[in-house]
């Protein structure tokens, strides 16, 4: 009736309008759209057959039975998997971790294993490996996140293993137990009060130590203050040494495991601290002549005064963990010294009066030129070696600032595990346990991660 009251309207039966066409049009799209509902519902009442709900620790999943099938190595894609199925609430029910379980759906989905970087590399690792997915298939975006936090975590196991020691007899327990007690006084001063007042101790005869090593170079009249107050010096020297010397062998009685605390850095330096006095007392002689080198063994002790101080040990552990970057810095520095040195030696070598009689006499000049020192020692004339010093300035500021990102992203880490730096301190019984033998550090992870409840 609407269309006919239109067409007498316009007073022309049979003729469309715009406004006929656009009722036409709305009636076919509410159509279309009506049976595009019925088309869905038909599907999803098809697809509730192949669809299953995985509970993981309280939280469901509803997923395509197919996207297991296609990895059947795998738990969910085995038959394994039905062991877990709960025949009263027809579901799977896990145990595990359903912030992680998000991903492993999306791998069976995708095939595609991403790691969220807000987790822990090791409790996902531990988590895909009980689903039988191996994480060596990562993706290549969180392939670089996942494996430098699984080597900070294999490097924080390394250095915090516990050490295994055998049952021993009663007289051998006493023994270990005072070696504990004193490992502990030294690598943790901050327990006891005994512990803090030997940190200070220390910290004082590294200090007098090293300024009388500095102080009997100073002129006293005629002769060096160390000659003519040669007793007192020696007095002094006499004194630290002995108290470095206790403390070396008392750590090295303590240490758990003693070949490791000998090489380790620190303990390289406290032996090298001690030595020039004991060569002096053996050979009186050797302080003088060729061996006068060892007196400059002494003034190490300042590098002691490290194992006292959180902040320069993180400064250290960050050096060490960027020892390749730098070690690329230190070889492009290389290459750009011999170029830019044999250029300017070249371009020099026209004029007879010049300092730059070699490539190697060249060196100097490019070194403090791209450290931006410029001591004024040494100028070039010529107009190709001033351009080619100003050229090795830029390229020296530009070269030497590469390293501080890596060296501040290194000491962030450090920060965080500051604790990390120090040798394994740890003793532990080799005791049985519920499960059978102790487990090693490696283990601790998925120890604490428990096996499925069943």
């Amino acid at each position: 009736m609407k269309l006919l009251d239109i067409c007498r309207r316009d007073g022309k039966e049979g003729k469309i309008d715009q406004e006929i066409l656009e009722l036409i049009a709305e009636r076919a799209a509410r159509k279309k759209a009506a049976l595009k509902e019925r088309e869905k519902s038909i599907q999803r009442a098809q697809n509730r057959r192949c669809l299953t709900t995985i509970n993981v620790s309280g939280q469901r999943f509803v997923v395509d039975k197919d996207i297991f099938s296609r990895f059947p190595d795998t738990l969910l894609g085995s038959n394994f998997k039905e062991s877990f199925f709960d025949s009263q609430r027809k579901e799977y029910f896990f145990d595990r971790d359903p912030e992680v379980f998000k991903y492993i759906i999306i791998f069976y989905k995708t095939g595609k294993l991403h790691f969220p970087e807000e987790e822990c590399a090791c409790c996902f690792d531990t988590e895909c490996r009980y689903f039988g997915i191996q994480t060596d298939i990562m993706s290549d975006c969180c392939h670089e996140p996942f494996g430098e936090q699984t080597e900070d975590f294999k490097e924080y196991l390394r250095r915090n293993r516990p050490l295994e020691i055998p049952k021993v007899s009663d007289n051998q327990a006493c023994l270990q137990i005072l070696r504990r007690k004193m490992w502990k006084i030294f690598e943790d001063p901050g327990g006891n009060i005994f512990g803090l007042l030997l940190h200070y101790i220390s910290a004082v005869f590294i200090v007098v130590s090293v300024i009388s090593s500095v102080v009997e170079t100073i002129p006293c009249g005629i002769q060096k203050c160390g000659k003519k107050y040669a007793k007192e010096f020696f007095l002094t020297e006499a004194v630290c040494v002995t108290l470095f010397t206790s403390e070396y062998v008392s750590r090295l009685f303590a240490a758990p495991k003693r070949w490791e605390f000998v090489k380790k850095f620190l303990s390289i330096i406290d032996l090298i601290a001690i030595l020039p006095f004991y060569v002096g007392l053996i050979s009186p002689k050797a302080s003088e002549g060729p061996f006068t080198v060892l007196r400059v063994f002494r003034i190490f002790r300042i590098v002691k005064m490290s194992r006292h101080s959180t902040k320069v040990q993180q400064a250290g552990s960050s050096l060490r963990e960027s020892f390749s970057e730098l070690s690329f810095v230190f070889v492009v520095l290389a290459v750009m010294i011999i170029i830019f040195s044999s250029v300017i030696y070249y371009a020099e070598s026209a004029y007879p009066d010049t300092n730059f009689t070699s490539i190697p006499a060249t060196f100097w000049y490019t070194i403090v030129t791209m450290t931006t020192l410029g001591y004024g020692d040494l100028v070039p004339e010529s107009i190709v070696g001033r351009l080619t010093g100003a050229l090795c300035s830029l390229s020296g500021i530009l070269v030497v600032a590469l390293p501080a990102p890596v060296l501040e992203k290194n000491m962030k880490k450090a920060r965080k595990g500051e604790e990390d730096d120090r040798l394994p301190l740890t003793f532990r019984e080799n005791q049985e346990t519920e499960g059978g033998n102790s487990e090693v550090a490696e283990e601790q992870c998925e120890v604490m991660k428990s096996d499925n409840s069943k």
